[in-house]
């Protein structure tokens, strides 16, 4: 009773500090993607992990810093320009502009536009009405400190943590766990690397279609927008297109639909050649399950939910699998196709036809058979001779 009372307690302790979480799971993404880097730079190098994780960590802020040096600049300038109320108008403007003239709707286009405009201000508020700013730029401080030197511990004490929780861990279960968390371990850097490889490929082709495809006002921080709008599951993908279609009617009128069709070509490539090259099958769930696992994950961690939700409801499967069936996922799978490729070997190999055994020749005995064979003749008849 007490062991069940403790555990209760703890469970709603960790729910009630939720909220200080978010740097810390953002830090063993980090982790999760420089963990591979730093140990095979350790193999090669021969260098300490220390020395490593420090030459890794110089090589991100310093890429970072150039990323922000020479995009910046544009990206900051491009949405000041969005945020302004006379772009927001001329955007919101455009897009009702364009639908009453395709479905010759007559009406008070800028009483409409004015209206949308301070709904969506309502709805959203302004930044000052939230909070300070000095509030802000602290809490954001706070934020990128816990992160960076989380994933700088998880990056260095990696085992010396996984040794220390599987001390809780009873002994005869020790193997088992093991077995599970490099499992879980597997799937999560694979898909923490894809997802951040998809980013960036989709950013990129998001950028190239607005910009050089059809000249779209806003293309960069449209595309940085898709990019990472593409790790939600589901929602993402079309929230991304939603987006980018307004805002490409809004400045090209109906020419900006043509926005949809290159949007979803790029999400066909992207399904079925690029993530089985990258991330592959390591998240194995259901359609079903990962809209529910989204859905979840939103409502108890908002986005950053939606986020990790497919990962840990990839290692919820993995746990339950193993504990009905004792197999890991995929061992079932792979054995089955190590006996259909067996068969098919077997089926598959000539069968010679059987030699026929050629004709003995009669032997003759050698004397010393000849000898033997004397020494067991039959006895002499006398009375067969005399007949």
């Amino acid at each position: 009773m007490i062991k069940w009372l403790a555990m209760f307690l703890l469970f709603w302790f960790i729910y009630q500090v939720r909220h200080v979480f978010p740097p810390i799971i953002v830090g063993g993404i980090i982790a999760y993607l420089v963990l591979p880097i730093v140990g095979s730079l350790s193999q090669s190098t021969g260098l300490k992990r220390g020395w490593c994780t420090l030459i890794v960590y110089m090589t991100m802020a310093a890429a970072l810093v150039a990323a922000i040096w020479f995009l910046g600049p544009r990206v900051a300038h491009e949405l000041k320009d969005l945020a302004s109320p006379d772009a927001q108008k001329e955007l919101v403007k455009g897009v009702i502009t364009q639908f009453s003239s395709s479905f010759h709707w007559q009406g008070d286009v800028e009483a409409l536009t004015a209206h949308i405009i301070h709904t969506v201000n309502d709805a959203i508020g302004k930044p000052e009405e939230i909070m300070h700013l000095g509030g802000a730029l602290s809490h954001t401080a706070l934020f990128v400190l816990v992160t960076v030197v989380s994933s700088i511990y998880f990056t260095l004490d990696a085992p010396v943590v996984g040794q220390f929780f599987l001390h809780y861990v009873p002994a005869d279960r020790r193997a088992s766990v093991v077995e599970l968390t490099s499992k879980m371990n597997s799937i999560l850097s694979k898909y923490v690397q894809g997802q951040i490889m998809l980013i960036v490929i989709m950013s990129t082709v998001a950028w190239v279609i607005l910009h050089f495809g059809f000249n779209v006002k806003y293309a960069l921080p449209l595309a940085l927008l898709s990019g990472f709008l593409e790790v939600i599951p589901v929602l993402g993908p079309i929230l991304a297109t939603t987006i980018a279609t307004l805002v490409s009617v809004s400045q090209l009128g109906v020419h900006g639909f043509w926005i949809v069709p290159c949007y979803t070509l790029a999400r066909w490539i992207e399904d079925y050649v690029v993530v089985p090259k990258v991330i592959g099958h390591a998240v194995e769930l259901h359609p079903l399950a990962v809209i529910f696992a989204v859905l979840c994950g939103e409502t108890l961690a908002g986005g950053l939910g939606m986020l990790i939700a497919i990962p840990v409801a990839a290692c919820i499967n993995i746990v339950i699998d193993y504990y009905f069936t004792g197999r890991l996922p995929g061992e079932e799978e792979a054995e089955l196709k190590a006996q259909k490729k067996k068969s098919f070997s077997e089926t598959m190999k000539p069968v010679s036809p059987p030699h026929p055994k050629p004709p003995q020749e009669p032997r003759t005995q050698t004397s010393s058979e000849q000898r033997a064979g004397d020494s067991v003749a039959p006895p002499h008849d006398e009375d067969a001779e005399l007949s």
